[in-house]
């Protein structure tokens, strides 16, 4: 808890809110994107997930989690294999009155407004309701606008710190068939609110994957299946026994349209609403015990007696194991959602209802920079040219030939390393630790754009394809694509600044350096051997590396072979992934790194029930890595994480060779 529980709810009640903001981003597959929020925010993650590098600490968000973020915060957010959207709401709050004479927060740096804190949402939908509300809002031009902002604001502010320090705690569970049955018994509670494959697992504190697997590995169908099989359930109940008209019976089992409902009962009925209130009626049976809504001719769902050594003869086929699991769950959970006859059998898992969040994102990459230099024509041999033209991804541009006053956003390290200082860059990127002693003299621009200008720059390096139409209308401007390889940026930007011969002796120094690392480690890593990168420690969702990022060092300059489940499970043009820390033993290596917060954090490994199994822990070759340092992927950093990398490996071989 970042602050006392009655604290926080009192600041709120006097505080003065005003400026309020909201704004929805989209971001495509692998994309990343830097910012500095001059207010304070909320960044809420709304689909996909993203890493982002938030004042020099770096996460991971799933969708359905929230973090706040304090004036001038600092973000690098990129993208995840299927996208991104989140929403951002700023706001200014002043500090109300204080009680008596004491004062509410005697640092104000305790104030809500200017701590850092992360909230995993148990019940989203309100929230995200109110910040679809606040949106169109926004777009409204009535004198009301500031008043009906201030006014959903103050109700987001209130469902949000209820669920920060009220909100249940999630049952830690052990098995697939005790979320399994954690989940029913939650649907069975909530089935006529909305929900998505992501949401529910938000709910049970579960990533999507994780939760789809067990359901699949207990009753051979996903967890939106079995929600529409109890709608379903529930529709027939209402049908036979009720005459009310279809939209009110929809929306009393989750669904906002009836057609919508009428097409998804007839797909798992084979008959329409209407036609099965008529056969009901017909039949006369709505006072009939044990009804069987969900049947065909084959015959009963469900045995009005039965035990629990012979109910599972009526699910046809599946495996042992199956028939073992599904003996675990409670028979009247089963028995509400219509499964005792299907659990087992392939069956048809319709697709009708809530979106699950699979939906393929287009995969769309914009080609990495080539850049080519011609001299200007200059029909005078002895005069010098002052600019030249360089072909890049977005187009020829004339840049200065030797520019003396560069500002850029990502690749402040990458500059350094081919000994020129830029005049301005994003302060995400100075704080780099790496970096320190070459920073001085540098002015922290951010994405301010007047900033910028007010520096009179004659070239402007970018990252972001976004701003460079805006940074073009101030100086010329370059585009690189970020996730290039280290050695072709150094290259690219050798060619652009003029320094080819800087940035050949660059790249021989750093393959000397690399050789001597990887010989140094020749002696310690044994053929076969493979390495994981994680970050987070001990959480339920925790990241995955391959190549780039907090991989890079590791994998792609060292070569430290990764495991063959990481390399099938991410994909490369992204470089990371979220799993679930229940599956870890299925990607870790013979060692493990994991990426933490080094002022702040440290876990105990070998007391953990999962981590504690793993042999890289048993070993004692579980190294925990500065995820802060080690998020950087300039030339500097990147030799810097493999020098610090090697020193660590080598440190550990010695005090086990003296056990």
């Amino acid at each position: 808890m970042i602050i006392d529980q009655q604290e926080h709810f009192r600041f709120w009640e006097q505080a003065s809110i005003r400026d309020i903001h909201v704004e929805r981003v989209t971001l495509a597959k692998g994309e990343r994107t830097l910012f500095t929020v001059q207010l304070s925010s909320f960044f809420c993650m709304k689909r996909g997930n993203v890493l982002v590098l938030l004042n020099q600490k770096t996460y991971s968000i799933n969708p359905f989690e929230i973090i706040h973020a304090p004036p001038k915060s600092l973000f690098e957010v990129n993208a995840g294999s299927d996208g991104a959207e989140y929403i951002l709401i700023s706001y200014k709050a002043e500090r109300g009155p204080s009680y008596g004479d004491e004062p509410m927060f005697v640092d104000e740096r305790r104030y809500p407004t200017h701590v850092t804190y992360r909230v995993i949402l148990t019940q989203p939908m309100m929230l995200y309701e109110i910040a679809d509300r606040m949106l169109e809002v926004q777009q409204q031009e009535a004198l009301s606008v500031s008043l009906q902002l201030k006014a959903s604001f103050y109700q987001w502010v209130y469902y949000l710190v209820e669920q920060y320090y009220l909100q249940p705690l999630v049952v830690k569970v052990s098995s697939p068939v005790e979320l399994v049955i954690q989940t029913l018994e939650y649907l069975l509670q909530n089935y006529a609110k909305p929900h998505t494959l992501d949401s529910l697992a938000a709910a049970m504190g579960r990533s999507p994957g994780h939760l789809s697997n067990c359901f699949k590995q207990v009753l051979n169908r996903g967890p939106i299946d079995c929600l529409i099989r109890l709608r379903m359930q529930k529709a027939c109940k209402l049908l036979a026994e009720t005459k009310l008209p279809l939209r009110m019976i929809a929306s009393a089992i989750g669904y906002q349209d009836a057609y919508y409902f009428s097409n998804a009962f007839k797909k798992y009925m084979g008959i329409s609403p209407q036609k099965y209130r008529k056969q009901c009626v017909e039949e006369d049976v709505t006072s009939s015990a044990g009804r069987n809504y969900i049947v065909g001719s084959s015959g009963p769902c469900y045995i009005p007696s039965y035990d629990n050594d012979n109910y599972y003869q009526y699910l046809d086929g599946g495996s042992d194991e199956m028939l073992r699991n599904i003996k675990r769950v409670p028979m009247a959970l089963l028995m509400a959602f219509g499964l005792l006859l299907s659990a087992c059998s392939g069956g048809s898992s319709g697709n009708t209802g809530a979106a699950t969040g699979d939906g393929s994102t287009a995969q769309s990459e914009a080609p990495a920079s080539q850049v080519n230099s011609s001299s200007e024509n200059n029909t005078n041999e002895n005069v010098q040219a002052t600019t030249r033209k360089v072909n890049t991804s977005m187009g020829e541009v004339e840049v200065p030939a030797n520019p003396e006053r560069v500002v850029t956003d990502f690749f402040l390290g990458h500059i350094l390393a081919l000994n020129v200082k830029p005049v301005g860059s994003n302060g995400l990127f100075m704080q780099n630790p790496y970096l320190e002693g070459q920073v001085s003299g540098i002015e922290d621009v951010s994405d301010n754009l007047e900033a910028i200008t007010g520096l009179n720059p004659d070239l402007i390096v970018t990252g972001d394809a976004k701003s460079y139409e805006a940074y073009s209308k101030i100086a010329p401007t370059v585009y690189l694509e970020n996730s290039a390889p280290v050695r072709d940026q150094v290259k690219e930007l050798g060619v652009i600044l003029g320094k080819e011969a800087e940035a050949s002796a660059w790249l021989v120094q750093f393959e000397k350096n690399l050789a001597s690392a990887k010989d140094r480690l020749s002696g310690i890593i044994k053929e076969g051997e493979t390495a994981t990168v994680f970050d987070g420690g001990i959480v339920k969702n925790i990241s995955l590396y391959g190549n780039a990022y907090t991989g890079r060092g590791i994998h792609g300059e060292l070569d430290i072979p990764m495991n063959e489940n990481v390399k099938s499970e991410i994909d490369p043009n992204v470089g990371w992934a979220t799993i679930s820390s229940e599956i870890v033993e299925k990607y870790a290596g013979d060692r493990v790194f994991m990426a933490v917060d080094a002022k702040a954090e440290s876990f105990d490994y070998a007391s953990d029930p999962l981590w504690g199994t793993l042999d890289a822990v048993k070993n004692n070759e579980l190294y925990e890595i500065d995820g802060y340092k080690f998020y950087f992927s300039d030339p500097i950093s990147v030799m810097g994480q493999i020098q610090d990398i090697v020193d660590m490996m080598e440190e550990r071989a010695l005090e086990k060779s003296k056990k």
